[in-house]
């Protein structure tokens, strides 16, 4: 524990360490003693401190004037430690003496140091102020950026809702356009006259082949238009049976007899029509989107040496041989799946 020190003005003793020394007679004072300010004690710094001198040692001359009223003229007594007497000092001896040129450098100072602190100050407030304004810039713009993406989406969606609507009505109707084809077959290659009766026809063609009907079976027969005029083939003729189901027996006892009689399969003299032969073909009536895939099918076919071409249920397909895995074509593009 260090010793108590002393202050050599009120001869009390020194609490904390706001006091002095004098570094020539090594007297301590409190700051009271010392005339010194606490605000400016704490500004001073360990030079200042060790630079001070006690009134005794910084008086150079007498000074006049009566300047008494000081906490070191309060004791009129110094002590001498090394000589052990005291010495009673005169009144011009205790006057202090103050350095008018230090103490304003460093108030001078304390202002500098104030503004420099003020001025670092505001230099980090602008930092802070513009860094919060760069952040709220960048989270705008990025905000502004998904708003785009997101009305971008939005739209995109909506043009495919709009495209799977159109899609799926499309499917509708060609599903409402086959199922209403679904118990009907086409004929090609009858010979058209001014005064036929197609009931008769269809009936003596469905007899020409094994297969029996009613006439209470056939629920319309007719012929349509050509989709190309210039074409010479006889117009196509369209047979509404009563069920899928005739229809399905109708084809399959075509397919029988063209295979029984390879030489001489269906055609128009099985009608009764005179002169030169022609075949006829019967087959699903589908639309004209499915029947152009069926005619490019047909070529596609030839060329590849496939065997078989045919429709069931308005679908096309297709078989190179009689090993071969059918192929059901949907479009166009499922024609590069033949090889």
């Amino acid at each position: 524990m260090s010793p108590t020190k002393k202050c050599s003005g009120c001869l009390g003793n020194i609490k904390g360490g706001d006091y002095l020394q004098c570094p020539f007679c090594e007297q301590f004072f409190d700051v009271d003693c010392a005339n010194v300010p606490v605000k400016r004690f704490r500004a001073m710094t360990n030079d200042h401190k060790c630079a001070w001198k006690c009134p005794d040692c910084a008086m150079k001359r007498k000074k006049t004037g009566d300047n008494s009223n000081t906490p070191v003229r309060q004791s009129s007594i110094i002590h001498g430690s090394a000589r052990g007497s005291f010495v009673e000092m005169d009144d011009s001896a205790n006057v202090t003496q103050r350095n008018k040129s230090q103490e304003s450098k460093q108030s001078k100072k304390g202002v500098v140091i104030g503004d420099m602190a003020e001025e670092r100050l505001r230099s980090i407030v602008k930092q802070e102020h513009s860094h919060s304004r760069k952040t709220v810039v960048d989270f705008h713009d990025s905000l502004t950026y998904f708003n785009d993406c997101f009305e971008n989406l939005k739209k995109d969606n909506e043009k495919s809702n709009t495209t799977m609507k159109k899609l799926e009505s499309d499917n509708n109707e060609l599903r409402g356009t086959q199922t209403s084809r679904e118990s009907n077959v086409e004929i090609n290659g009858v010979p058209e006259k001014k005064s036929e009766n197609l009931v008769n026809v269809f009936l003596r063609m469905t007899q020409s082949i094994n297969y029996s009907i009613s006439s209470e079976d056939v629920l319309h027969v007719t012929r349509v238009a050509k989709l190309n005029r210039d074409n010479n083939r006889p117009r196509s003729i369209i047979a509404k049976l009563r069920s899928p189901r005739q229809r399905d027996a109708l084809l399959a006892a075509v397919t029988s007899f063209n295979r029984k009689n390879p030489k001489n399969k269906l055609n128009s003299t099985h009608l009764g029509h005179e002169g030169l032969s022609t075949p006829i073909f019967i087959a699903e009536h589908i639309t004209p989107t499915n029947k152009s895939l069926h005619a490019a099918a047909r070529l596609k076919s030839r060329d590849l040496s496939y065997k078989f071409v045919w429709v069931r249920n308005g679908r096309v397909y297709v078989r190179k041989d009689e090993f071969s895995q059918a192929i059901q074509i949907k479009n166009i593009d499922s024609l590069k799946h033949m090889e």
